[in-house]
């Protein structure tokens, strides 16, 4: 049987919705029936855990991944790729993202901020400029293209992998959450990247995003600060198809 729901704060969370016409979502904590508003997860038999992100009651997100105890990060949460890519499991209830740039600006300020370690945005002009001065002396480095009134941005951290996570605690955890024919070559390829940077790899080198899409699913998604226990869960499940 499933352990009870756990919430997990996280600045990142967004805020409940001020328009009273908008109704609570379905779901509520087992104990007092409060709208669950956060990030949730519960472990399961088998060493594996369930994690379900909501918002005023609404599931953005829900999904299952082995545990992975030894790893955490600031820069890694399970809200980064639902509030980067817009996620909601039922796209006919209401959700945050207020417009289509809504996206794009959290993945701006969450860079500036150091809630992700890398991610690619577009944003007017303007803004993009105001992105520019705020962006100095954070250590982003960053490349920009024009697209006729928006330019799209990609940055990313100039520290080391190495630095900004504990390698030795993932690999640790790749080791055990998958099969060895699984996890050698996601371990080997984090153990690879210890002196690399998001940066030097991802912005500052020839064909630079071609080479992201090309990497390991475990480096892309720590990356991005995506959960390894979701793309731990996404390689097991890519091999099983």
């Amino acid at each position: 049987m499933a352990d009870a729901w756990i919430l997990h704060p996280d600045y990142r969370t967004p805020p409940v919705p001020t328009d009273v016409a908008v109704t609570p979502g379905p779901w509520r904590h087992p104990d007092g029936g409060q709208i669950m508003n956060g990030a949730y997860e519960r472990h399961l038999t088998g060493r594996r855990v369930e994690v379900v992100t909501v918002w005023f009651g609404y599931v953005l997100s829900h999904w299952r991944g082995p545990r992975m105890p030894r790893f955490s990060s600031p820069l890694v949460s399970a809200w980064n790729p639902v509030l980067a890519q817009g996620l909601t499991v039922d796209p006919s209830s209401p959700a945050p993202y207020h417009d289509e740039l809504w996206c794009d600006r959290w993945i701006a300020e969450a860079l500036l901020y150091g809630r992700k370690p890398y991610g690619a945005f577009t944003l007017p002009a303007g803004e993009a400029l105001s992105w520019f001065d705020k962006s100095g002396g954070t250590g982003l480095v960053y490349h920009a293209q024009s697209a006729g009134d928006l330019v799209r941005v990609v940055a990313g951290t100039a520290d080391s992998y190495g630095r900004l996570f504990d390698l030795d605690a993932l690999i640790a955890d790749y080791r055990e959450a998958l099969p060895p024919e699984l996890a050698e070559p996601e371990m080997a390829a984090l153990d690879a990247h210890r002196s690399q940077s998001p940066a030097l790899d991802y912005i500052l080198s020839e064909n630079a995003e071609v080479l992201f899409t090309q990497a390991p699913l475990s480096v892309r998604g720590l990356t991005l600060g995506y959960p390894p226990r979701e793309t731990a869960a996404r390689i097991a499940a890519g091999a099983a198809a």
